[in-house]
């Protein structure tokens, strides 16, 4: 037992060391060829629509990267957004949603957003690394889909309603080329979830808010993950929403090649760990991002491999819907999850 406790520590000792000598060399190669590329022109933009509908050339535009994001003015009613993001704060501060913790230098801590539904986002799942809660997540789609369908009265009958997600996926299935739909578990078919309601309230710990990517990897004009978020309520005017607000900053950073990555390592690095200084590090070195304002019933979609930040508030409560889609060609179907 001693040897092999011997041998744990030299292991371990020779992984600290790697991983030692591993952060030099990236560093030594930031300090030669270091450097951030970004977009610039029509790459650099954001597509705001000129009707309230999604098109196959604003789409075309943003999954090969020639555009930073799409925002669609009015996607669903704004009033009908309002009111059912008020429904969802409500639901959140009694306390339906979950928030999932996030990892700091200082342990386990709550993030700024929790989301509410029948099952978990699908990469909370997947981190925990089991066939049960695969299975249960998979179980649990049917039944999220049935809930967000009806609305209940205040007389406690239901009345059928579109949720806005499914309206984006009609829309999606409509415009594109080769259609889109759910994306379906390897083997048995199952469909992923998608979209779920996501609640922010205040005070946010990132009051500028937290620069990040969902997804590590350079730009490719042939594939890549983007996110699509409908924004129900904003800190601010939830009755009217007649005031766009400022809820987005996205960087128009340029990382086309495994080399752009490897000699801003580091960096970049900080853009996947909640730490104070590496955000202070990434917002010197990117400089001022896009700004996208929105009110109640506006979509804006983005590619999540680009540096963007959900911006911080003091008071009130944000909520939105998001799904994820996968975007694998301009001759392949685009696929849902959540």
């Amino acid at each position: 037992m001693v040897l092999s406790m011997l041998r744990g520590t030299s292991n371990a000792t020779r992984s600290a060391e790697a991983s030692l000598a591993l952060q030099r060399l990236f560093g030594w190669i930031e300090s030669r060829y270091g450097g951030l590329p970004f977009d610039k022109g029509t790459a650099a933009q954001v597509i705001t629509a000129t009707s309230n509908t999604l098109t196959t050339e604003d789409l075309s535009r943003l999954f090969r990267h020639d555009a930073t994001a799409l925002h669609v003015p009015g996607f669903y009613d704004t009033h009908a957004a309002a009111e059912l993001g008020s429904q969802l704060a409500e639901q959140a501060s009694q306390g339906k949603g979950r928030n999932w913790k996030v990892s700091t230098s200082r342990g386990l801590e709550s993030s700024d957003v929790l989301t509410l539904g029948e099952h978990p986002p699908f990469n909370v799942v997947a981190s925990k690394g089991n066939d049960h809660s695969r299975d249960s997540y998979f179980d649990k789609v049917p039944f999220e889909f049935k809930k967000r369908r009806q609305r209940r009265l205040s007389d406690g009958t239901t009345i059928p309603q579109l949720w806005p997600l499914d309206l984006l996926r009609l829309q999606l299935d409509e415009v594109w080329p080769c259609g889109a739909g759910l994306a379906r578990n390897e083997g048995d078919g199952r469909p992923f979830g998608g979209g779920l309601p996501r609640v922010m309230k205040g005070p946010t710990r990132w009051p500028k808010g937290f620069i990040h990517v969902d997804e590590m990897g350079p730009l490719d004009p042939e594939k890549g993950l983007f996110s699509a978020n409908i924004y129900l309520q904003l800190p601010e005017n939830t009755n009217n929403g007649e005031t766009d607000q400022e809820i987005l900053h996205i960087w128009p950073v340029g990382i086309r090649s495994r080399w752009d990555w490897y000699r801003n390592a580091l960096l970049l690095s900080g853009l996947s760990a909640q730490d104070a200084e590496a955000q202070v590090r990434l917002r010197q070195a990117m400089g001022k991002p896009a700004i996208v304002k929105a009110k109640p019933g506006d979509l804006v979609l983005l590619c999540v491999q680009r540096p963007h930040a959900a911006v911080g508030f003091q008071k009130g409560t944000r909520v939105s819907l998001q799904c994820f889609l996968q975007y694998q060609g301009a001759k392949e179907r685009l696929l849902i999850d959540s």
